[in-house]
């Protein structure tokens, strides 16, 4: 039978990835497909999804020369948990500890294309009587319990809140190693409409994605004093009346359509999460740069924090290994 390897799948809103991991899990490729469960929500149907994930998974085997039987599990988390995923879990309930939130994981044989057994991961919400402060995640949670020993040996593990910057930006509050609240915002499927679908596209159309940090701090004070409407404009007035250069108009635009996250993290820090000083920001040094540029100068955040990721470092990883050592039954033969 020869050795046998662990596959995951990362899916979430607009990407797909694919992680091998060996008997010593670790990792030993990743490839990426981009699709996810907008295309199943665009053809009202998961067919989409599923025939791409098995054409991946397909790939990906093949090209590292591993038959079907040498593989031992596959699991997956994010939007495959969504109504437009491969089966619809419910989320989990916070506040709750990585211990707890193994037990709901859901083994589903897909019947389709895999035709076999496929261990679900569910993601986290919150309840509250008002919608306003109800939120909800599908794939970053395993990216915050995978980043707790990281942030452990860095002292840094308790009263922090970790921002997964993506289609939806989500931002969870960790006390002891348990995540305690989620807040949840909208910011790379804006980004996506604003570039695709608007007169803004130009702005965004740009070869060197590079940041000016002072406008970055433009867009945000602006959208605080204006609103996104207005804000938003500033960007198209300074283009048809050629000011500023690409790089500090796409500056701009970011800071106002991810300012937001700064509005929202300073309510909660202020009203909720009051013992909350400390951000983590999980993502490459594009995002690590706008978040933290966004949050200077916070009279709640005193120390930012950058947990890198890369094709072959992935936090989402790191909460898999973390939730299948606790589960107990992978001695890796």
């Amino acid at each position: 039978m020869g050795n046998q390897y662990i596959l995951y799948f990362d899916s979430g809103t607009t990407n797909t990835r694919l992680y091998v991991l060996n008997q010593e899990m670790e990792i030993i490729i990743a490839n990426k497909r981009k699709i996810g469960s907008k295309e199943s929500a665009i053809a009202r149907s998961n067919k989409v999804l599923i025939e791409a994930m098995k054409a991946l998974y397909d790939e990906t085997i093949k090209e590292i020369n591993i038959s079907e039987n040498q593989v031992k599990e596959i699991f997956a988390s994010g939007m495959v948990t969504s109504p437009y995923g491969l089966k619809e879990i419910p989320h989990k309930i916070v506040p709750l500890t990585i211990h707890e939130f193994v037990d709901g994981i859901e083994i589903f044989y897909e019947d389709t294309c895999f035709q076999r057994n496929i261990n679900l991961i569910p993601g986290l919400k919150t309840i509250n009587d008002d919608f306003t402060y109800v939120n909800n995640m599908r794939g970053e949670e395993i990216e915050v319990f995978g980043t707790l020993d990281e942030l452990k040996n860095l002292g840094k593990s308790d009263n922090i809140a970790i921002i997964n910057p993506g289609s939806h930006t989500h931002i969870t509050y960790v006390q002891n190693e348990k995540i305690i609240g989620i807040l949840s915002n909208f910011t790379g499927e804006l980004y996506y409409a604003l570039k695709t679908c608007t007169i803004l596209s130009p702005i965004f159309d740009i070869d060197d994605m590079k940041l000016d940090k002072e406008m970055v701090k433009k867009g945000v004070e602006n959208l605080k004093i204006f609103g996104f409407n207005r804000a938003i404009y500033i960007s198209h007035s300074m283009r048809i009346f050629n000011r500023g250069t690409d790089i500090e108009r796409f500056s701009y635009s970011e800071g106002v359509i991810n300012g937001g996250i700064r509005e929202s993290l300073e309510y909660y820090c202020e009203n909720y999460w009051t013992e909350c000083e400390t951000v983590a920001i999980i993502g490459d040094e594009f995002m690590y740069e706008l978040y933290s540029t966004i949050l200077e100068g916070s009279n709640y955040i005193k120390d930012i924090i950058w947990l890198p990721i890369s094709k072959t470092k992935s936090y989402a990883v790191n909460g898999l290994k973390k939730m299948i050592n606790l589960r107990g039954d992978y001695d890796g033969k």
